[in-house]
């Protein structure tokens, strides 16, 4: 191939990187100005644009049950983000396309949650678990997943499946030492709140404590976090 025809096709590559990226960029600009009508309007249109690939079409799905969701069109975002998995699995690359396809489920799911129906929620975000079970190292959704499942449980109060999953997260959190503090002290929080729900008060303080303990470390003490917590400690040291 010659140089011109080398910088040639470079620049057709160019192009097509830039109108691939254009496709959408309105959509998403629509969408984070909260304009969703017109969002929804713009990627129908990409939809049934001359054909587009199975990953674009994945793309636009997602962001239409996105965009449905806003709207609380939520059968339709459910109907969505099924069109959307349907495309991923597809799709499927081995160690690719599992963190989209968990993704898209934890989605549906949140709008299970949104709907309050917490049996197909948990289904959902159980689903997008088992998606990832396969990963190694643990996926960065796991944790996530894990501490939404437990929220699941902590709604419908069965809060020792709550515990177990909090856990869970905070096993993963706690090996990594990039997390940031406001992750990790949230799940201390949150298993706290568990344990203040059973009225074992004692072990909630130590959940509480090391919550604040951590926040200490990236958060000023007079920040919200910090301050709710402190008022928090006191209410269940009034209880022993």
């Amino acid at each position: 191939m010659t140089d011109e025809k080398i910088s040639e096709s470079a620049t057709t590559a160019t192009k097509s990187d830039k109108q691939h990226i254009n496709m959408f960029s309105r959509g998403d600009l629509l969408f984070w100005k909260c304009e969703y009508e017109k969002a929804k309007k713009h990627f129908q249109m990409i939809l049934i644009s001359p054909p587009i690939s199975l990953l674009d079409s994945a793309r636009c799905y997602s962001s239409l049950g996105a965009v449905n969701t806003e709207l609380k069109n939520y059968e339709e975002a459910i109907y969505n983000y099924h069109k959307q998995l349907d495309l991923l699995i597809k799709l499927k690359i081995p160690n690719k396309t599992e963190g989209d396809i968990a993704k898209c489920l934890m989605s549906i799911g949140m709008v299970y949650f949104l709907q309050l129906d917490y049996v197909q929620a948990l289904s959902y975000q159980k689903q997008a678990l088992d998606t990832l079970a396969i990963a190694t190292p643990a996926h960065d959704l796991t944790s996530k997943i894990y501490r939404n499942i437990a929220n699941l449980y902590a709604k419908t109060k069965e809060f020792d499946s709550a515990l177990k999953y909090f856990q869970e997260a905070l096993a993963l959190n706690d090996r990594d030492l990039e997390d940031n503090g406001l992750t990790l002290g949230q799940i201390y929080a949150d298993i706290g709140v568990m344990y203040y729900s059973k009225e074992d008060y004692k072990r909630a303080l130590y959940y509480f404590t090391k919550a604040h303990a951590t926040w200490l470390k990236s958060l000023r003490p007079g920040q919200l976090y910090v301050k709710s917590m402190e008022k928090t400690i006191r209410t269940v040291e009034s209880k022993l």
